[in-house]
């Protein structure tokens, strides 16, 4: 169901029962003004001049609407309940009737005596109310004790008519009241629903425009609150369109880097491999050339891999991880390299294990690409010494340190500089530049909550030092 019919359906079922408790309320003041009405006139009867004309004539007094004194046959009316024959047969706007003592009247024009009253007067000697239903509508009538005893004048009883057309008049009168409740509540509830309908106008508009921010409501309540639950909604929208534009290009660039940098390497090793199954004999230097090209190959999609992860990732999630037992796998992982380069790499890890809270596969890829370096950039017969130690402070520092011939201030200026992460530095050709696995390396430290340092000892060499807050447990 739409808002408007809602809206209508809903005002209509509160003026319902609205119009109906103030339609009985003013019923109830009605009946109780004429009550007070008939209670004046019946008790100005109360006096002298009335007990006589009561007494001297009970069958003619106040008999009710007679224009004429009724024939002689009225009086022995088998049934005095109705009304006896009359001229004017219809009530009249009052009518007063007399009952003696044991609540019968003298005039056969008078009806009997209610039920109601009798028990009322028996119980106390007081007036008593009740309706008086009629074909015209509801009155009232009432009895009151005259306090002429041993008269047939002991009681009245007063009747009021209902004003002429009663129920059509009130049936008038309920549906111009359900109309104006009606009327009340659809304007209560209008300035609501223009709110809604300004509120889902604006939403749409910022839906159409790439779901901008929209104008905060004016009021304090409940509908306000929406406008600033949208905007936060569209603020996590974008940052999440961001995100998915930030995955997307990631991923154009893996695909396009992959078909430039992976397809070239294959087809070199390809051909190489090539080469070795069609001598006579296999070649050593083709050997290592074949391995280091395919080393070279599997660090670029290592590599490329993780810079996308990288660039489109939000938050990285982190885990405890053992870091000696990282670091021994990648150490034993660079042997077969350090061999075919002609240097020698050496490990020292601690005793207990460190343990840190990061990504296991980023981390494990970092430290890879330092040692990589380490070794790619040494000279024959070279070392690269890698430690892990613990600090004073309850952290880790992790080294890896080459003694190649290290670089020069203008080099070393160039890789200390560039902090902020791409993803796809390995398009970058200038000499001296970092490339993608030295900036893979800074990005994850600086997502995992570690600090990478690069040095030029004074010995000389390089060296990358990871430092950063170990585990308690």
């Amino acid at each position: 169901m739409m808002l408007r019919p809602r809206v209508a359906v809903t005002s209509l079922l509160v003026a319902l029962p609205a119009a109906l408790a103030v339609a009985y309320a003013i019923d109830r003041t009605r009946a109780h003004d004429m009550e007070v009405a008939l209670d004046r006139v019946v008790r100005s009867q109360l006096n002298a001049q009335v007990k006589e004309r009561c007494v001297s004539d009970p069958t003619w007094f106040l008999t009710g609407p007679l224009i004429g004194r009724p024939p002689n046959g009225v009086f022995i009316d088998p049934n005095p309940d109705a009304l006896a024959p009359r001229p004017r047969p219809s009530p009249q706007p009052f009518e007063l009737f007399a009952y003696d003592e044991e609540f019968l009247a003298s005039s056969g024009a008078a009806p009997r005596f209610p039920q109601d009253f009798r028990r009322a007067m028996r119980a106390s000697p007081d007036a008593a109310f009740a309706p008086h239903v009629t074909a015209e509508g509801s009155g009232v009538q009432m009895a009151i004790p005259t306090g002429w005893k041993g008269t047939p004048c002991a009681y009245f009883v007063g009747r009021m008519a209902p004003q002429p057309h009663q129920s059509r008049d009130r049936m008038l009168f309920a549906f111009g009241l359900l109309a104006l409740c009606f009327i009340v509540a659809l304007g209560a509830t209008a300035p609501t629903v223009w709110r809604v309908r300004r509120l889902a106008a604006e939403e749409r508009e910022s839906a159409s425009s790439g779901f901008g921010s929209i104008a905060p409501d004016t009021k304090k309540d409940e509908l306000s609150s929406l406008t600033f639950t949208y905007n936060d909604a569209v603020q996590e929208l974008q940052l999440r369109a961001t995100r998915i534009d930030d995955l997307d290009k990631a991923l154009r660039r893996f695909v396009e880097t992959t078909r430039e940098e992976v397809a070239g390497s294959l087809a070199s090793l390809e051909s190489m491999l090539g080469e070795l199954a069609t001598a006579q004999r296999a070649d050593p230097d083709a050997i290592r050339a074949s391995f280091l090209k395919a080393h070279d190959l599997h660090a670029s999609v290592e590599n490329l891999a993780a810079a996308s992860r990288l660039r489109g990732a939000g938050v990285i999630a982190t885990a405890a991880l053992d870091l000696s037992a990282l670091v021994g796998r990648v150490v034993a992982a660079h042997r077969p390299l350090a061999h075919a380069r002609e240097v020698s790499i050496e490990a020292v890890l601690p005793q207990p294990p460190i343990r840190i809270e990061a990504d296991q596969a980023l981390v494990e890829r970092a430290v890879a690409n330092v040692i990589d370096n380490a070794i790619r950039y040494n000279r024959p017969g070279g070392t690269v010494r890698v430690t892990c130690t613990r600090d004073e402070g309850g952290g880790f520092r992790l080294v890896v340190a080459d003694t190649g011939s290290g670089v020069g201030e203008e080099a070393f200026r160039v890789l200390t500089a560039v902090r902020r992460f791409r993803g796809d530095e390995h398009r970058n050709r200038r000499p001296g530049a970092p490339g993608l696995g030295l900036a893979v390396a800074q990005e994850v430290a600086d997502r995992c909550g570690m600090k990478l340092e690069l040095k030029r000892p004074a010995t000389g060499g390089f060296e990358v030092e990871f430092s950063g807050a170990a585990s308690q447990s």
